[in-house]
Order: C-alpha cells, then sequence, then structure tokens
C-alpha cells in the first residue's frame, strides 16, 4: 500500500476529479509511469495551488483507448505546445 499527491493542472479539473472520484492521467510518458505506479488498494489525494484534497482509495484501474472521445476532461496544452489527452 503506498499514498500518492495526483496534481491537477487546473481548477476544473480538480473539480472534475473529486466530483467522478477518478483521476485521469495524460497519454504522455509522464502520464503512463505515474498510472502504472499507482496500484488498487493504495491512496490518492489531489494536489492543486499547494493545497491537498480529499483522501482517496484505489478500488480500480482502467486504461482507455482513444480516451478523448470519453472525456470529462479537455486536452491539456502545456507552455511546451505539447497537448495530451
Amino acid at each position: 500500500m503506498a499514498y500518492f499527491l495526483i496534481s491537477v493542472s487546473n481548477r476544473e479539473n480538480l473539480e472534475l476529479c473529486m466530483g467522478h472520484r477518478m483521476a485521469g492521467f495524460t497519454n504522455s510518458v509522464n502520464g503512463f509511469w505515474t498510472f502504472v505506479e499507482v496500484d488498487e488498494g493504495d491512496y490518492i489525494s489531489f494536489l492543486y495551488g499547494a493545497r491537498v484534497y480529499n483522501l482517496y482509495k484505489v478500488i480500480k484501474k482502467v486504461a482507455l483507448r482513444n480516451a478523448e472521445k470519453y472525456g470529462p476532461w479537455s486536452p491539456i496544452t502545456f507552455r511546451s505546445g505539447n497537448t495530451y489527452n
């Protein structure tokens, strides 16, 4: 069992994560490794604006192919110009 802080990029994503009780990871290398590291039975909290929100126990992991079709998250574009779903 482990504990993870999942950093979210904006208030909208924080509200989506808490409202759906779900964490969505980008289709980047960092998103992949985060998904692989978190296991069922682990605990996560969401980190946004230097504050930690809630505590959740991971009960299920699902990876979706073509996740952009399923929402509710919008693609994220970073200052580098890279966009991730």
